[in-house]
């Protein structure tokens, strides 16, 4: 994305509180944690300061808030307001389409399936999909990403302390991006990334950060 437009292609995540044990010492979660697709209400928000090496200006705040549920190309998707854009994802979290000026500018299809619910420590899933970036007219087919959950622990963010797991991806084909999502229950939402863009990116090699710092849910 540009300055205050983000590219928004990440799926949107959700953790549980996190415990920490007395002399500074945090608990360990349970590795057998078993998390479901959040159920979420219109005006919940999250806010996130967003560092990306391609911008001039870091970090930049990014408001995202739910709005409704709607219809995308005869589908069901949860719509989403983030700045000048609007994002749609399918039930589970997964991106599904960018619109600016009622106009569709990126769009994954079938969805781009970051998140596999329910799933827990261990678990891997392939996502396979068809990209396309129509603002640049652009478009990739097939591209293939591996996605695994490579563990459930404690995340530090200025909105606070979750539990959250941790998700990786292996990007096999069509896909410069290195990707890794911390994911609170809590929070519903994301609560962390790093994006490494590999120099096999479309838009270059870079970086892109992004850390909860504030949310309200309805």
């Amino acid at each position: 994305m540009r300055r205050t437009v983000l590219r928004w292609t990440l799926p949107l995540l959700v953790l549980a509180a996190l415990g920490v044990g007395a002399c500074g010492r945090k608990s360990m979660p349970p590795l057998s944690g078993i998390v479901d697709a959040p159920l979420l209400r219109p005006g919940s928000s999250w806010t996130y300061r967003v560092t990306d090496t391609s911008y001039k200006d870091n970090p930049q705040m990014l408001m995202l808030t739910f709005e409704k549920e709607d219809i995308y190309r005869n589908t069901g998707v949860l719509v989403f307001s983030a700045g000048s854009e609007t994002l749609y994802y399918d039930r589970d979290l997964n991106f599904v389409a960018t619109m600016r000026n009622g106009r569709v500018v990126r769009e994954a299809s079938p969805s781009y399936r970051a998140f596999d619910f329910p799933f827990y420590v261990g678990k891997e899933w392939r996502s396979v999909f068809t990209f396309q970036d129509l603002a640049r007219t652009l478009s990739w087919s097939p591209v293939e990403v591996f996605w695994k959950v490579k563990e459930y622990d404690v995340v530090k963010v200025p909105a606070g302390q979750f539990r959250a797991f941790r998700l990786i991806s292996d990007p096999s084909t069509n896909w410069g991006v290195e990707e890794e999502i911390w994911y609170a229950p809590e929070a519903q939402q994301v609560v962390k990334w790093n994006h490494v863009r590999t120099a096999k990116h479309y838009l270059g090699k870079g970086k892109q950060t992004g850390e909860l710092v504030q949310y309200a849910l309805k």
